[in-house]
Order: C-alpha cells, then sequence, then structure tokens
C-alpha cells in the first residue's frame, strides 16, 4: 500500500531476517499516496477515491542481481532501481510508463529483455535492457495476441527498432 521496497540482512547461523533498510518503490517526483486494499472480500466497499492511490504490483530482481524493478499500477509505470551487492542498498535510476495498469513483468534469463502486460491492454510490451546501466531502452516491440473468427488465433508484432521489419504476424492453432 506504500509502494516502499524493504531489504533484509540474512543471519547465515540462525536464518533470522533484519530490516536493513527502506526505500520507496516509486519516482522521487511521484505524488501518489498510500492506498488501501482492493477487491478482495474483506476490502469492502470505500467511499475514498483511489485514483491516486499507491498501487504497487509486482518486484523482479535481474539475473545478475545488480538491479531491481518495480511495477506501479495507478500510473503504469516500472520504476528501475540499482543494488549495490556488497551492502544490499537499492537506489532508484528512472520511471519508464508501460502497459496500462501492468499487473505482470518478467526479465528473460539473460537479464537483456523486459516483458510487461498490463491488465487494461490487450498488448504486452519488450524492453531490452541495458546490461550497464540496467536501464530499459525504449519499448522495442508491442505484441497483440487475438482470436480469429475460425478459433485459430494470430499474434501480431510491431518493432519500434530502426532497421527492423516495422510489422508482422504469425498464425496459431486454438490456445
Amino acid at each position: 500500500m506504500t509502494g516502499a521496497i524493504l531489504t533484509f540482512a540474512l543471519d547465515s547461523q540462525s536464518g533470522l531476517l533484519t530490516e536493513a533498510g527502506s526505500v520507496s518503490g516509486l519516482a522521487p517526483d511521484c505524488a501518489l499516496v498510500p492506498g488501501v486494499p482492493r477487491g478482495g472480500p474483506q476490502s469492502g466497499p470505500t467511499t475514498r477515491d483511489l485514483d491516486r492511490d499507491i498501487w504497487a504490483a509486482d518486484l523482479h530482481l535481474s539475473p545478475n542481481g545488480r538491479f531491481l524493478y518495480a511495477s506501479e499500477r495507478t500510473e503504469s509505470t516500472l520504476n528501475a532501481f540499482a543494488v549495490d551487492r556488497s551492502t544490499g542498498k537499492v537506489s532508484y535510476r528512472s520511471t519508464h510508463a508501460t502497459e496500462p495498469q501492468p499487473r505482470g513483468f518478467a526479465i528473460d534469463p539473460s537479464g537483456r529483455f523486459l516483458v510487461a502486460s498490463g491488465e487494461k491492454s490487450d498488448l504486452i510490451s519488450l524492453y531490452s535492457i541495458d546490461d550497464a546501466s540496467g536501464l530499459p531502452f525504449e519499448c522495442t516491440s508491442r505484441i497483440l495476441r487475438r482470436p480469429l473468427r475460425s478459433g485459430r488465433s494470430t499474434t501480431i508484432w510491431r518493432s519500434k527498432r530502426p532497421g527492423r521489419s516495422s510489422a508482422g504476424s504469425r498464425m496459431s492453432g486454438r490456445l
């Protein structure tokens, strides 16, 4: 509800975790406010305006452990952080617009690509990640999957990278 990223120290002998630090998972200039639980049966109806609430969704650490990424659904952003591997300190790097209400994203095992999907989008965005800085480049492709009347589906992608095909499609059987 606050969008905070907590780091913990692990006592290797006892297995005890101790909080080592906390940093906002949002951009420093973000105007969102701490949120309230949404959707579940225990949350019940609310009379407050939720349009400016923090609605953090997902965290992923890069395979090399040097970068952390967080999604925020209210502003539809992905936030990038550097991780000091010797101290565990997390530092904000940048914010990137992504698919509306990003619920999930993943980083490929090589750490070179990030793929994001949104709850309010029929598209999936693919980002290249700079190995040195950990920053996602501009979205390189957007993928749309939609059913056809025949019961088959088609996948359509658009590349935004210079020198690449600007559009393509692939037919596939029922999913």
